[in-house]
């Protein structure tokens, strides 16, 4: 079968890496003796018609799509059109929005559509493909496909996460190649080409606003060091690359896999920087391993901080105290010179206006060399939607209409959408307008892409706009 993947068309996003999911997904198909095919939407810039010119020099037989919530207009728009295009073409997708969305609704808004995937895909497209071409298993026994049946009710199997990561083959790189990417997963990427990596999978904490379970569940499953070494030394030596995004929900979760994947990296001297733009829990850090992570090659690191009020922090279970939060970064300022950005949530239900000022005056008290504040947008079927839903409101189904244009598409705290707009501003303008902070940013930039990044956050200061929030945190949940 001629098999082609890509990403949405999408206005949200301006900055794109080579997507490891997509990635993983071709390599599998190749193994499996399929034609692998890719087409990158963000980054040659393709609007429908471009893709779909891009799709008929193909003509697959499976095309499939990786959908992200605020892009879920366009994967409408696209997938109509493939069928109008492509009518025998079998139209697949996958990614967080499939992943955490209603199966009912799915296809609802997607009527056109075959398949999806909810979570990890990597056992279950392999067999659908099976399936497809040879008609080998039954609908019923694909991990994480969701598909209807007779009667048109959509069913949802059960998802089968892939326990050993490094059986997996590497993904398909000559098809996501590093070096067509002039961006990295965040400004703190700044040494090209760069490549994205996952060395882990999996978070077992319970925080209520996050849906990363969904895709990559709760047991933490862990590659071999010799696997992602070979993958290091592999894209080196064909690709060139010199700096690695490590995408982990919190690589330093195992301290001693952390530890023992810089020792690796001293001893086979691979000469690779990387940093961690996804976020680590920064209980899991300590004076040893910042300082060997440094040593190790790891120039930058993000962190999820959330929140500047005590009862905020344990509403949202997120393990963390103001005062361990203060002690654990003076702990990795004191030791490194890493640059560190952190990230911050405002408008969690119950939070008060007072709480949100909390959380910019902690922002601004801490040494972060960067920091990115986000308004509460819910995922159906974590924890807090769930509260939100039983209380009526929220409802079924959710309204993405604007998530990206505008970011605050409404509060769910007692401040009001316009109140919530002006402390939004407020704290980009109270971080970033202190000389200090602004001329160490400035002092950093290496690359366009960086600057891009400075000035669409400048338009943040100015008019609260979100446009183009990938360009902070790439391969956000909706």
């Amino acid at each position: 079968m001629k098999v082609l993947l890509s990403n949405t068309v999408s206005r949200e996003r301006f900055n794109c890496i080579p997507d490891l999911g997509l990635g993983y997904l071709l390599a599998l198909a190749r193994q499996k003796g399929h034609e692998a095919h890719f087409v990158d939407c963000l980054l040659d810039r393709l609007d429908v018609a471009g893709y779909l010119t891009e799709v008929e020099k193909v003509q697959p037989d499976l095309v499939g799509l990786k959908v992200y919530s605020i892009d879920i207009a366009f994967a409408a728009e696209m997938i109509a059109a493939l069928r109008e295009r492509l009518p025998t073409a079998v139209i697949v997708i996958g990614g967080p929005h499939p992943s955490t969305e209603h199966p009912d609704v799915l296809w609802k808004q997607l009527p056109e559509l075959d398949y999806a995937f909810a979570g990890e895909a990597e056992a279950g497209f392999p067999a659908l493909l099976g399936y497809l071409d040879e008609g080998a298993g039954r609908l019923e026994g694909i991990p994480g496909l969701l598909w209807r049946d007779e009667e048109g009710t959509v069913q949802k199997n059960p998802p089968c996460l892939v326990e050993e990561l490094h059986e997996l083959p590497f993904p398909a790189w000559d098809l996501i190649d590093p070096r067509r990417y002039p961006f990295g997963y965040s400004f703190m990427t700044y040494r090209y080409p760069a490549a994205p990596m996952v060395l882990t999978r999996g978070c077992p904490h319970q925080c209520t606003y996050c849906g990363s379970h969904f895709i990559t569940g709760r047991h933490v499953r862990e590659r071999s060091i010799d696997n992602v070494i070979e993958e290091i030394q592999y894209l080196r030596r064909d690709f060139g690359v010199i700096s690695l995004d490590i995408c982990d929900e919190n690589m330093a979760l195992d301290y001693g896999y952390a530890t023992e994947f810089c020792e690796r990296l001293l001893e086979t001297d691979t000469n690779i920087h990387w940093n961690l733009p996804y976020g680590v829990r920064l209980d899991c850090l300590d004076a040893d391993l910042v300082q060997l992570m440094e040593r190790a090659g790891c120039y930058a690191l993000s962190v999820g901080i959330e929140s500047g009020s005590d009862r905020i922090l344990e509403q949202i279970k997120k393990r963390l105290t103001v005062a361990q939060i203060r002690e654990q970064m003076a702990i990795v300022k004191q030791h490194s010179r890493m640059m560190v950005q952190g990230y911050f949530m405002m408008g969690f239900p119950t939070e008060t206006k007072e709480e949100i000022e909390e959380t910019i005056d902690l922002a601004c008290s801490l040494p972060l060399d960067i920091a990115v504040f986000h308004p509460l947008r819910v995922t159906p079927g974590t924890e807090i939607y769930a509260d939100l839903e039983a209380k009526g409101l929220v409802g079924h189904e959710v309204d993405y209409a604007g998530m990206g244009n505008h970011y605050f598409v409404r509060s769910y705290c007692d401040v009001d959408d316009d109140t919530m707009k002006v402390l939004y501003r407020k704290a980009y303008r109270r971080f970033y307008a202190r000389p200090g902070v602004l001329f160490n940013l400035l002092s950093r930039v290496r690359t366009r892409a960086q600057l891009n990044v400075l000035i669409n956050a400048a338009a943040r200061l100015t008019t609260g706009s979100i446009r183009d929030a990938c360009s902070w945190k790439e391969n956000a949940a909706t």
